[in-house]
């Protein structure tokens, strides 16, 4: 989609003319790989700074505290009011605000490091067809709305990265309230909650790296990989 947004036969330039407003849509869902990047920089930046000590965020005291809080609180909740205006529920708002983040470092991300790459004249893999096989444990999961992870993939290294930061920041930042007080961690706290929010989305991730022992939990490997690629970037970003 990034190779159409950005051709000559761009969904805006080319297809507004001939479809209408229908290019907007369109040009809409060709957007969807930009995503990628702030919530791919929303998922480490802020916690790494936090592991640091180094506050990104407005301290609780200063007046532009409340505008991130008013922000999230008006976006959030103007998502959620369409929800509900659609007949919704707030598990399934829920679970959209989940999976919305999941893409954002899953597939949305590595469409735009392919398109990226391609660009520049480096060949990229192409796309790998997984088996689509299904046994009865298979269904029963799917029935049940749990996540499966079984088929180790590159995609789900960077969601368990995120996994495991926010999980150590939220953490640290917490036992930080705790031990030195309030004051001394209120230049933290948005990066504290912004931890604790994305710790709370990524729960079943938890579950299929540590609780769950069937076929769709989380590939060790992966976990190894990704808790490795976490304490690499810690020890770069400490240096710099």
């Amino acid at each position: 989609l990034l190779e159409v947004l950005f051709s000559k036969y761009n969904t805006l330039i080319f297809g507004l003319p001939r479809i209408g407003s229908l290019a907007l849509a369109y040009n809409y869902y060709a957007c969807w790989a930009i995503y990628s990047i702030p919530l791919t920089l929303y998922a480490f930046i802020p916690q790494f700074a936090l592991l640091n000590g180094v506050s990104t965020f407005p301290k609780v005291t200063d007046p532009w505290f409340l505008l991130y809080i008013f922000l999230y609180l008006g976006a959030s909740g103007k998502d959620l009011l369409d929800f509900v205006l659609e007949k919704g529920t707030f598990e399934r708002w829920w679970n959209s605000q989940r999976m919305w983040m999941i893409s954002g470092v899953t597939c949305f991300l590595f469409g735009c490091l392919e398109y990226a790459l391609s660009s520049l004249g480096i060949a990229v893999a192409g796309f790998n067809v997984t088996s689509k096989v299904q046994d009865d444990e298979l269904k029963k999961r799917y029935d049940q709305g749990v996540f499966e992870f079984g088929v180790a993939s590159p995609m789900f290294v960077p969601l368990t990265m995120a996994a495991i930061i926010n999980l150590i920041s939220f953490v640290v930042g917490f036992m930080g309230i705790l031990t030195r007080g309030m004051v001394t961690m209120e230049g933290l706290i948005l990066q504290i909650l912004l931890s604790g929010f994305v710790m709370m989305n990524c729960w079943p991730i938890y579950e299929a790296m540590v609780f769950r022992s069937d076929k769709g939990r989380m590939p060790t490997k992966t976990t190894l990989t990704a808790a490795f690629l976490v304490a690499f970037l810690y020890i770069i970003v400490s240096i710099l």
